[in-house]
Formats: structure tokens, C-alpha cells, sequence
């Protein structure tokens, strides 16, 4: 799907053996995957891994900080220097204690955090992670952690890390920050993965979804209230919000029902309109909705 030239033209500072295994495998697992279903999926995917990998070029987490940076990265549990100073350029032990006992992590002492610090394209972090997105990769990550940042593995652990986070359906909104905030918890370096998103569109020619104009919450819910009544219960609540889970319902509703396939950016039209029996609020013809949130 996308040749050595294209990758290494996205990630010019990517090592050769990484660029190269990116190439021969990209193809079959795109597919796989469901990431060649759009140009969206596809190019707000290649954003994210530019902007968590530096490029292909870090498939580890670096946990050697000076005692200044962390009071900034960590700073609840590093409030002062003196504070701080214990972990600093001490990476095994920082990552032991700022990764313990959560996200399937044990004690300090069982080593957990350090083992299972970010590693990948998309870097996974805590046991909990590894165990998931290993089975979906087919891979015992949990009990070797560095397969993940394998340049032979390396592209089918961030696919796998995608499915897990079900990131597909939030690209199928068209909601680049939403990703964002699923794959780190914020929208920490928002503008440098905007930037990195605006040189995959570039290369790739792809198509940037036309802005147009949102319907209302009130139709959202009607929507919502509709698949409800026909029990798509995977909807959730009648809230207004176009989230991954009523786009998930509308798909199926699509599916299910023989309407014409929308484009991702694209999920409420007048045959979706017309097929649960909503009123529309714009003429005839004109696509109700489309979510371009970039």
C-alpha cells in the first residue's frame, strides 16, 4: 500500500530496517486492520505513530530525567527538587514508582514499572496493556515487553494497540483530538501532531474533509433516541455528542438496513434521515452532518 520511497518520505530520519519492515508488511496489515478503509484512518494513523515515535526513531520511553524536569512532568509526586532528586537520572527506579500498582502494574518492588514502561511506535504502558495488546497481536508481550519495539513487530503492535483502543470509529468522526485523548490521556503535543498530520495528507494526496455545517444536538439525539427504539443499545445514552459508540450503531444501522456507504467524515445523511423517520432540519439532498474537528 505504501511503498519504502512513501515511508521514508514521511519518516526521513527512520533507521533503514524500520522504514523497510514498515513497507513490506504495511500493506497486509492496513487491511487487517481496517486503517485502508479511508484516507482519514490512514493518515490520522501514520500523525499519531510520526508524533509518538519522533519519526520511527524512539521505540522505548525515556525515563532519564533531570530532578527539574520531573517536579514538571510529575509534579504532584515530585513537588520540590529535594523531593525529586532520589529519581533523577535514575531511570529504573523512577519508572518502578511512578508506574506502580496501577494499570496492572505490582508493587515498586516487583519491577512492574520499569518492565513495562512505554515501548512501541505507539508506546503501551503497564502490564495490563501488553497483556491486551498482545493477545489481539498474537504475541506474549507481557513476557518479552521489547517485542513490541522490534522493527519485525513493530507496525503489527501499533495496529494492534489501535484496535484495542477501538481508535477506528473515533477516525470514522473525523475527531483527530479525540484520538489524541485516547492515546494519551490529553492533547499533550497537540501541534506537533498536527503538523505531522498536515505532511501525511501532503505526501499521501489525501483528501481533507470539507468543512460544512453541524446539525444540532436536538437531531443528534433524535438519532440517537431512534437506534434505541430499534435496539442498537451499543448507542448509550441520547446525549447529543457523535462519540465512537453512535457511530458505531449508525454503521450497523447502515449495514443492516442497505443504505448507500457515507464517506467516514460523513454518518448522518438524509438516507439515514429517511430510513429511521426523522424530520430533517436542511432540505432535501444536502448531508446533515459532518465531523471535521481538525
Amino acid at each position: 500500500m505504501l511503498s519504502e520511497d512513501q515511508i521514508k518520505e514521511i519518516y526521513p530520519r527512520a533507521q533503514a530496517d524500520r522504514a523497510a519492515r514498515f513497507a513490506q508488511r504495511n500493506a497486509d496489515l492496513f487491511q487487517r486492520f481496517g486503517l485502508d478503509a479511508s484516507p482519514t484512518r490512514l493518515c490520522f494513523f501514520l500523525a499519531q505513530v510520526g508524533h509518538e515515535s519522533g519519526g520511527l526513531t524512539i521505540t522505548v520511553e525515556n525515563m532519564n530525567y533531570r530532578a527539574e524536569r520531573l517536579t514538571k512532568v510529575w509534579p504532584t509526586r515530585f513537588p520540590t527538587l529535594a523531593s525529586a532528586q532520589p529519581f533523577a537520572r535514575n531511570p529504573e527506579t523512577l519508572a518502578n514508582s511512578v508506574y506502580a500498582n496501577r494499570m496492572g502494574n505490582g508493587s515498586p518492588e516487583s519491577g512492574d514499572g520499569f518492565r513495562y514502561r512505554g515501548h512501541g511506535y505507539i508506546q503501551i504502558t503497564g502490564r495490563d496493556g501488553y497483556e491486551k495488546v498482545g493477545a489481539i497481536a498474537g504475541l506474549d508481550l507481557v513476557g518479552d515487553p521489547d517485542l513490541a519495539a522490534d522493527p519485525q513487530h513493530g507496525l503489527l503492535v501499533a495496529c494492534a494497540f489501535w484496535q484495542w483502543k477501538k481508535l477506528n470509529l473515533i477516525c470514522d468522526t473525523g475527531d483527530f483530538v479525540r484520538v489524541t485523548k485516547r492515546i494519551n490521556g490529553g492533547t499533550i503535543g497537540m501541534a506537533d501532531r498536527r503538523a505531522w498530520l498536515d505532511k501525511v495528507r501532503r505526501i499521501l494526496h489525501a483528501p481533507i474533509p470539507e468543512a460544512a455545517e453541524e446539525i444540532s444536538a436536538e437531531t443528534i439525539v433524535a438519532v440517537q433516541r431512534a437506534l434505541q427504539s430499534r435496539r442498537f443499545t451499543e448507542v448509550g445514552a441520547a446525549d447529543g455528542i457523535m462519540g465512537p459508540r453512535t457511530a458505531a450503531a449508525i454503521m450497523r444501522f447502515r449495514q443492516q438496513n442497505g443504505l448507500p456507504d457515507s464517506p467516514p467524515a460523513v454518518l448522518i445523511d438524509d438516507d439515514l434521515i429517511a430510513a429511521l423517520g426523522i424530520v430533517p432540519e436542511c432540505p432535501s439532498g444536502k448531508k446533515l452532518i459532518r465531523w471535521n474537528r481538525l
